[in-house]
């Protein structure tokens, strides 16, 4: 019977990697809807906003994740 690799009163914080991944994906979208918008006087349509919508979106999923991730890496010993 093999011990646990990290005990538990030594577990790391870590941030998860699908989070810090949504928040980049997040961050370039937020980025190409800002060109988007601001190309053409701001006369964007309605592509404009739904990008930046599902940038946001991911954005905030991606840093949901991360603090979830951080908060669990909180436990004290048992």
């Amino acid at each position: 019977m093999a011990g646990d690799p990290i005990p538990s009163t030594r577990r790391a914080r870590r941030f998860d990697p699908l989070g810090l991944w949504l928040c980049g994906l997040g961050a370039l979208g937020l980025a190409r809807a800002w060109l988007y918008l601001v190309r053409d006087a701001g006369s964007a349509g309605v592509v404009g906003w739904v990008w930046l919508g599902g940038s946001l979106l991911l954005g905030a999923t991606g840093l949901a994740l991360l603090l979830r991730g951080l908060s669990a890496g909180r436990g004290g010993p048992n």
